[in-house]
């Protein structure tokens, strides 16, 4: 290369990296002051090797391009990746003769900063450049926006779509990922200085709906008849749930489910004169939450939801009680009355081996005090006997022994005691009552449940 042809090739370069340099540093608020700095250090630090780089020859040339390459991913692993911080990168990487990595930075420079038409044609003259040193996928999905990895899932992800990237030439696997929508994958063969095209589509992936809707009708989704309060498989788009009561206008409810979104529950109910069918009021006596069938369907201390006909299983909950659970039968359009009192929660196995343990200590400290009294009266007898001052001491520490014995005793004694009338907790009771279409009569029952 002559040394004129080298000029021309240096000075965008150095015109770039003065234009960055005099542009503020990072632009991207870092999460403490003295990580900003150390980055702001280690971006200026870049530019200086980038620079003497830039203008020297031989090993020299590649040393300080390799600290200045060193200094800007030290600026990235602080989260510092701002547009300089990208474009310099790319630069490095090119005079390095590394134009796989140049071309992708330069491709996210292109795609990732809000740039200036000056800036985007100097990003655009240099991607351009690279072109045909390397081999380039240009990646589409429907939707856009899905995590592109090339060749392993366990790799982190190269981009999003639209994303054009240079790979290693031959057959390449893609993986494409995005919340809500089933991975896709792809397979695209490209050579140095080409380009290929691959083009994918993500299948969202089906979100949970619940529709509570009163019995005695027919409940269909999308013109698919289903059950009230049964959750089902609903693929995100437009849908419309329809009930049909006899003697009643028909509900219709028209919605839309977005992929990704979380489990919805969609509440119909029956309007006109005719009958509503089947519903379960509880009047309960501590907030708590219920569940037909294994799903929630409210909480608080007065809940009514409709059920369709047949067997169902209702479970109270709440922080502290004893779960309360009632099987019912609903059959034509009953409104069911449950009263549920929560017992609350006893001790259980915790409680009863507490008793045994406190109760076996404090025997073993009553036979330890009284072997203790008996070894107090031999050595009160032996110090009668005989006033030194070893029979002194010994006395002295049998009785500080007894004293400790009986009052550590006495404390376990009492706790065992209080244990004893601890309340195991009272079981939770359901009352029912079953109130049928009017004219009817009325059933009512108390029932105790453990």
């Amino acid at each position: 290369m002559t040394d004129a042809a080298y000029l021309l090739r240096l000075r965008p370069a150095l015109l770039a990296l003065a234009l960055l340099s005099a542009a503020p540093v990072l632009s991207a608020p870092s999460s403490a002051a003295a990580q900003e700095e150390e980055a702001r250090l280690l971006f200026e630090r870049g530019n200086q090797h980038l620079t003497a780089g830039l203008r020297a020859r031989g090993r020299r040339r590649t040393r300080e391009l390799e600290q200045a390459l060193d200094a800007y991913l030290g600026v990235l692993r602080l989260g510092a990746r701002t547009r300089n911080v990208v474009f310099n990168l790319g630069i490095t990487l090119q005079e390095l003769d590394r134009p796989e990595e140049a071309f992708n930075y330069f491709s996210e420079y292109l795609r990732s900063f809000d740039l200036s038409a000056e800036d985007r044609a100097a990003g655009e003259q240099r991607l351009e450049a690279l072109r045909p040193e390397v081999a380039v996928l240009r990646i589409e999905s429907t939707p856009p926006g899905a995590a592109v990895r090339v060749d392993r899932r366990d790799l982190p992800p190269r981009g999003t779509t639209p994303l054009e990237i240079a790979v290693a030439p031959g057959t390449r696997r893609l993986i494409l990922s995005l919340d809500g929508y089933s991975e896709a994958r792809a397979e695209a063969t490209v050579a140095v200085g080409s380009r290929a095209d691959v083009a994918a589509t993500l299948s969202p992936e089906p979100v949970s709906v619940q529709v509570i809707a009163p019995g005695g009708g027919r409940l269909t989704l999308d013109d698919r008849e289903i059950v009230a309060g049964r959750a089902v498989e609903v693929a995100p788009g437009a849908h419309v749930v329809r009930l049909e009561v006899e003697g009643a206008a028909p509900v219709e409810r028209r919605f839309e489910v977005a992929a990704g979104s979380d489990p919805m529950v969609l509440e119909l109910s029956a309007t006109g004169p005719g009958p509503s069918g089947p519903r379960v009021a509880l009047d309960i006596d501590t907030p708590a939450q219920v569940f037909l069938d294994g799903l929630q369907v409210g909480a608080g201390m007065q809940v009514e939801i409709p059920a369709s006909p047949g067997d169902h299983e209702v479970r109270v909950v709440a922080p502290g009680r004893r779960d309360a659970v009632q099987r019912i039968s609903l059959t034509g359009q009953e409104r069911l009355h449950l009263d549920v009192t929560l017992g609350r929660g006893g001790g259980g196995g915790g409680l009863i081996a507490g008793r045994v343990v406190t109760a076996i200590l404090a025997l073993g400290g009553l036979g330890a005090g009284v072997a203790l009294l008996a070894a107090e009266s031999d050595a009160w007898s032996a110090w009668q006997n005989d006033y030194t001052e070893e029979n002194a001491d010994r006395l002295a520490q049998i009785q500080l022994g007894v004293d400790v014995t009986w009052s550590i005793t006495a404390a376990v004694g009492l706790t065992a005691l209080v244990l004893l009338f601890v309340d195991e907790g009272a079981d939770s009771t359901v009352e029912l009552g079953v109130a049928p279409a009017p004219g009817g009569g009325a059933l009512a029952l108390r029932r105790r449940l453990r």
